[in-house]
């Protein structure tokens, strides 16, 4: 898994970074580094929170051009995106950011001001461009919620990435969907008649199954369900046809008795 650091260039408003310091924190990122930032004080403070450490060990710099050496990987952070007289800036969205997450290195985050965001010349010495999709009539975010959007994008991808070869999390595979339905589909047949509903049930369920995209252990869980069912139908069934048998026999066995008696009598 690669590092990430979060690079603010000239912010304005020392509580914009503290509240980038507060995301940090609540996300698990640690480095900040700022760039040509005005004077940090008792706002910047407040608006951290319990993310004032991040704050206090921040790293700052006054040219954005000294930090380009210590990354592997800069991605750069815009709200204008590609046109016909800025060809520089054609931008991915923030869920495109799954393949960094295979680079082994360190990755910077660079968010450019609240007013002009970076400049074209930073943003060229920048390996990606990302953007947040928002309203074109105001596509500009408040830096911090920025920063926040694109960290959670990037903490959700990294956890998913964790979790996808866990049983309990892995999508189920083709097998196991076979099973599934082929385990519904003998518990259907058992409880309905009409050949309509029947019909109706089972591809009401595998419609269900494809939208939900259950993980394997959600599936072993349903297989284990519907077969127990299935089981219990069938002993059910079993039972009270055994039963009604029984009570078949023992009706026969006492008109004949009844007979013999009157025959006796006579």
């Amino acid at each position: 898994m690669p590092k990430f650091s979060v690079v603010l260039v000239e912010p304005k408003y020392e509580g914009n970074i503290g509240s980038v310091a507060r995301i940090m924190k609540n996300l698990g990122f640690r480095e900040l580094i700022l760039v040509n930032p005005p004077q940090i004080s008792k706002e910047a403070r407040i608006m951290a929170m319990h993310g004032v450490d991040i704050l206090e060990n921040s790293i700052v710099v006054n040219n954005f051009k000294k930090i380009r050496g210590w990354f592997d990987f800069l991605v750069a952070t815009t709200a204008i995106v590609a046109g016909d007289r800025n060809p520089m800036r054609t931008p991915v969205f923030p869920e495109d950011l799954l393949n960094s997450l295979d680079v082994e290195g360190d990755i910077a985050l660079v968010f450019g001001r609240e007013d002009y965001g970076l400049y074209n010349d930073e943003i060229g010495s920048c390996d990606l461009i990302v953007t947040i999709p928002a309203n074109p009539e105001y596509p500009t975010l408040n830096l911090s919620q920025s920063v926040a959007i694109i960290l959670y994008e990037i903490s959700r991808l990294r956890l998913r990435k964790e979790l996808h070869d866990l049983k309990k999390f892995r999508r189920l595979n083709k097998i196991e969907k076979e099973v599934l339905l082929e385990k519904f589909d003998s518990l259907a047949d058992s409880l309905y008649e009409n050949d309509f509903e029947l019909k109706l049930v089972k591809k009401t369920f595998r419609q269900l199954i494809g939208r939900a995209f259950i993980s394997g252990r959600e599936a072993f869980t349903l297989i284990g369900l519907f077969r127990r069912a299935r089981d219990r139908i069938k002993k059910s069934a079993l039972k009270f046809y055994t039963n009604q048998h029984q009570e078949e026999k023992g009706g026969d066995y006492n008109s004949a008795k009844s007979v013999e008696q009157r025959n006796t009598c006579e």
